[in-house]
């Protein structure tokens, strides 16, 4: 864990103040992790880079009290609501090829589950369009509804409010 997180905060970091690390276990882990950093060749924190810690809203309510007010993305600045799944989410789809994957060759199943993140990725990809396009729709509906219906409520779907 320690490696790999590292790693990634040391790559491509420029301009970068601050760096929120959300972590199911980050109670723990955050503890002696200056201990470990310092101890260690390999590992490196930037100088000008500040660590703020928190637990993704899925598991920090699985935890002791004292950690939700520390932990919890709700109350770290500029941590928001994030339920720290990202990961899980990915690899879900994967357990419905598990089944044929679990007799091949190592170099055979890796190739197996490039494809399907391969797949996966692309379809996240064609689908972005969309998303982007149905939220430039949105906001030209709004526009349009100000200008049409000025005296509407604001938020309201064209045809749903009445005047004031």
């Amino acid at each position: 864990m320690d490696y790999s997180i590292f790693k990634a905060l040391n790559f491509n970091m420029g301009g970068i103040e601050v760096a929120l690390i959300c972590y199911n276990v980050m109670c723990q882990w955050s503890v002696h992790m200056k201990d470990r950093v310092t101890g260690s060749r390999y590992l490196r924190i930037p100088d000008s880079l500040e660590l703020r810690f928190g637990i993704g809203l899925f598991h920090i309510h699985g935890h002791q009290d004292t950690c939700l007010a520390r932990y919890s993305p709700s109350f770290i600045e500029g941590g928001r609501q994030i339920d720290g799944e990202t990961i899980e989410m990915l690899w879900a789809p994967l357990n419905e090829i598990s089944r044929s994957t679990r007799g091949m060759l190592t170099l055979h199943r890796r190739e197996v589950i490039d494809d399907h993140m391969n797949d996966s990725n692309w379809k996240k990809l064609i689908d972005l369009g969309r998303l982007l396009l149905a939220g430039i729709a949105l906001e030209l509906t709004e526009i349009m509804q100000s200008m049409l219906y000025p005296n509407t409520t604001a938020g309201c779907s064209l045809g749903q409010c009445s005047a004031q």
